[in-house]
């Protein structure tokens, strides 16, 4: 899954409003960040095989830290952790820490309805995945549907912003569809293309939220 780990950061957006949005950005891709830079690093593995699936050439064969149950249950409570511990005195501490730890989790259980059996339960082991990529407009329309239920669930909590979220879902879409239509032919390649992906769509998230200050001021 790509755009669609999105809806848990509209969808968190709602749940806690005072949470940053870029933060929310970070927080439903941060296990994909760690995957793409272990991929750069060697420490996880990936390789291209032209119709591996109908959705993408990706096996993704060797994960273990990032997207296994197990990992993804640290990364989810350290999260929640570093939220915790970053927000003393808050009123909303622990409800803005459980958004964030529930943020981080959505990405396993996301990936669980598209993936191959390929992502490990415990480390490299015990591997399984709904495979709906094999369905591959199913599996777009499924991403755009989660995508623009979440934005539609988040828009009251948007305030100025209503119509730059619409607009940014929009923009969303196409990065969708664009990366089904355009894959690299390389693992270091995906990995780069993603890092990069993830990067400008926080940026542009938190550009939204400036602007949106600057006008409500």
């Amino acid at each position: 899954m790509f755009i669609g780990h999105y809806s848990a950061a509209f969808a968190a957006k709602r749940a806690a409003p005072s949470l940053p949005l870029p933060l929310l950005f970070v927080a439903c891709q941060i296990i994909d960040i760690f995957w793409g830079s272990f991929v750069l690093l060697g420490i996880e593995k990936l390789r291209i095989v032209p119709g591996f699936n109908a959705s993408n050439d990706l096996d993704l064969y060797y994960m273990p830290y990032t997207h296994s149950l197990s990992s993804a249950l640290v990364w989810s409570f350290g999260a929640a952790l570093l939220c915790w511990l970053a927000t003393p005195g808050s009123t909303a501490r622990l409800r803005t820490a459980i958004v964030i730890g529930v943020t981080v989790s959505s990405h396993w259980t996301l990936d669980l309805l598209v993936h191959v059996p390929d992502l490990p339960l415990w480390f490299d082991s015990m591997k399984v995945g709904l495979g709906w990529w094999n369905y591959r407009t199913f599996a777009l329309l499924l991403e755009l549907a989660l995508l623009w239920l979440a934005i539609a669930f988040c828009l009251p909590a948007a305030g100025a912003a209503r119509t730059k979220y619409l607009v940014f879902g929009a923009v969303m879409s196409g990065v969708q569809v664009f990366s089904l239509l355009h894959q690299p032919p390389e693992a270091a390649s995906v990995a780069q293309q993603l890092l990069m992906t993830y990067f400008a769509l926080s940026v542009a998230a938190w550009w939204i939220e400036r602007k949106s200050r600057a006008v409500s001021a």
